[in-house]
């Protein structure tokens, strides 16, 4: 093979075989050069670029760009090429093979790891050596391994044949509770600060430690072992509420006054739940227990965190139940009360809430001692109850559904009102009657007196008020009530007066026919009894009426007067005599 050179200014062939080797190139470098060990490390860079392919074959070595180190310098360079890297076996994997590699790392973490920060750390440190960093976050992370989690605990699709159906072994349910609290699973136990979840916690583990029922609830079939962890108040609240249930010397109560959510208690919480299988936990509260914790109750991260002690707990043999707090939202209850993220409710099998009970205008009664209970959940049915403590005891027990709690509320306050009412219209009617001076007032004088409208017949809105008013102060003694013909008169008690006074006009004895016929109005002296000219007019129509007011009536003390006789066409004289000749002959009459 010959290649052109171009020397002194013409064109020669040389043979191949006369170029200089690297020996040659080396004695030359060593008689033109004054820098040995620079020399020396130049040619081995000189070297190594043409075995790189970097220099052609056929170039020579230069003394000169040794000397400056510019061989190293592009041996440098050629090396700092990504080809060369390939070339080594680290060329980066594509953005698809990453991302696979990348949730095989989150599934096996999230079912082998279980303390959270160090799972974020890794997952992180593998994201960022995959190339995911600019888009992957925290909080994908952080929902990734909430999907892993629910899939490895087999929350995902899958269709069940026919055949695979028969064949399978179907598991019952076990309740730590019946029908409140189920086993082998996560409970939360929400409410407002102060309404009571840590005593209904308590309760519950005195009826699981005791086998004694609670809130309405059968007793336990099994007793169980509890665990109590009371991070959330203090030594003496806990051991004052032990004594009373009468748990603080049962052997199968363990007390933790502390607890922190780290990989070192729960390793020991869970060496607990394996010496004592069956174990129900009861953590109050997770805001107190997770303290220690990088991330708050509001991110997703918690989640996964509520997750990994439900999976510890559970495979351990044991059941949780956990106290929580519910947020601020009036009308909230289950689910939506709890407060954080929605990832908190949705690790619980199921979720109690406490709440205040309620009066007429939706104001919470905190002075009352009954409680709202709301039971939602997976296994069991909902439940919505009061409940209450039980006298002498800090058990609770029963007391209604809350539908029935809310009619009984309004009739309460319907009642209230109707008192209410009628106190005042009781007060008005005294007043009226005593502005009478003792005279006798039918219940339309009364009426009217009162400023209110009589009506058709007194059958409107305010007479039966004043009407029921007027009855009940007659039959409670504060009033006297007299029978007047087909009606009623009152008068108040301090101002009757019983004796005759021919001296006084009376102004309620007013015969309107008469008037109406251009006669004079007949007047008396004030008699006990009276009945007036419209009454009687009446008389005929309402002869049962009497009749049965004869039977129904007591006897009322006092002078009867005798009626004044009027002339014929009154009406009166047929009240009297039995006999009117406008209106016929009468029987019966008395």
């Amino acid at each position: 093979m010959k290649k052109p050179l171009l020397a002194q200014g013409f064109e020669a062939e040389i043979p191949t075989n006369s170029l200089p080797t690297p020996a040659d190139a080396a004695t030359s470098a060593a008689q033109h050069t004054t820098e040995p060990a620079r020399t020396g490390s130049e040619l081995a860079a000189w070297q190594r670029l043409v075995l790189m392919e970097a220099l052609p074959a056929d170039s020579l070595y230069s003394p000169s760009k040794a000397k400056d180190g510019g061989y190293s310098r592009q041996l440098k360079a050629e090396l700092a090429k990504p080809a060369n890297k390939a070339k080594r076996g680290k060329r980066p994997l594509g953005h698809t093979r990453a991302m696979a590699c990348f949730d095989r790392c989150v599934e096996v973490l999230a079912k082998h790891e279980r303390n959270s920060l160090r799972r974020r750390a890794r997952l992180l440190m593998i994201a960022k050596a995959l190339n995911l960093s600019a888009c992957v976050n925290r909080q994908d992370i952080a929902q990734r391994v909430l999907e892993a989690k629910d899939e490895h605990q087999g929350n995902s699709y899958l269709a069940l044949t026919a055949a695979e159906r028969l064949s399978m072994v179907w598991p019952e349910v076990d309740w730590l509770v019946p029908d409140l609290i189920p086993a082998n699973d996560l409970v939360i136990i929400g409410g407002r600060p102060k309404v009571g979840k840590t005593a209904v916690a308590m309760a519950i583990a005195a009826a699981v430690l005791k086998g004694q029922s609670v809130a309405g609830c059968d007793a336990p079939q099994t007793q169980r072992p509890v665990i109590l962890v009371s991070d959330d108040q203090g030594d003496a609240d806990t051991v004052r509420a032990m004594r009373q249930l009468g748990i603080d010397d049962h052997q199968s109560l363990l007390w933790s006054r502390r607890f922190r959510l780290t990989e070192q208690d729960l390793d020991k919480l869970l060496a607990d739940v394996a010496q004592h299988p069956g174990a129900v936990v009861i953590i109050d509260s997770l805001r107190s227990v997770a303290r220690a914790l990088p991330h708050g109750e509001n991110d997703a991260e918690i989640g996964a965190v509520i997750y990994d002690l439900k999976a510890a707990v559970t495979d351990a043999g044991g059941s949780l139940l956990l106290v929580h707090h519910c947020n601020k939202s009036a009308g909230l209850t289950g689910v939506e009360a709890l407060s954080g993220h929605n990832a908190i409710a949705g690790a619980a099998n199921t979720v109690i809430t406490l709440h205040h009970v309620e009066d007429e205008k939706g104001r919470p009664c905190k002075e009352a001692v009954e409680r709202r209970l709301v039971r939602e959940g997976r296994t069991g049915k909902p439940l919505d109850w009061v409940i209450s403590r039980t006298a002498g005891t800090p058990t609770f027990h029963k007391v209604c559904t809350y539908t029935e709690w809310v009619a009984q509320v309004e009739d309460a306050a319907k009642q209230a009102k109707r008192e209410s009412r009628q106190t005042s219209t009781k007060a008005e009617v005294l007043e009226a009657l005593a502005a009478a001076n003792g005279q006798l007032l039918t219940c339309r004088q009364v009426v009217e007196a009162m400023g209110l409208e009589w009506g058709d017949r007194g059958n409107g809105k305010d007479p039966s008020r004043v009407r029921e008013a007027l009855n009940r102060l007659a039959d409670e003694g504060e009033i006297q009530r007299v029978r007047s013909g087909t009606q009623y008169t009152f008068a108040a008690s301090h101002g009757t007066q019983i004796v005759s006074d021919t001296s006084t006009t009376s102004s309620l004895l007013q015969h309107k026919g008469s008037e109406r016929r251009g006669q004079p109005r007949q007047t008396s002296a004030p008699v006990k009894c009276f009945a007036s000219a419209d009454s009687c007019r009446d008389l005929p129509r309402h002869r049962k009426a009497l009749q049965r007011m004869d039977a129904e009536v007591p006897e009322v003390s006092g002078v009867i007067a005798t009626p004044p006789r009027v002339e014929t066409g009154s009406g009166w004289d047929a009240f009297v005599d039995g006999d009117d000749p406008h209106w016929g002959p009468r029987q019966g009459v008395a």
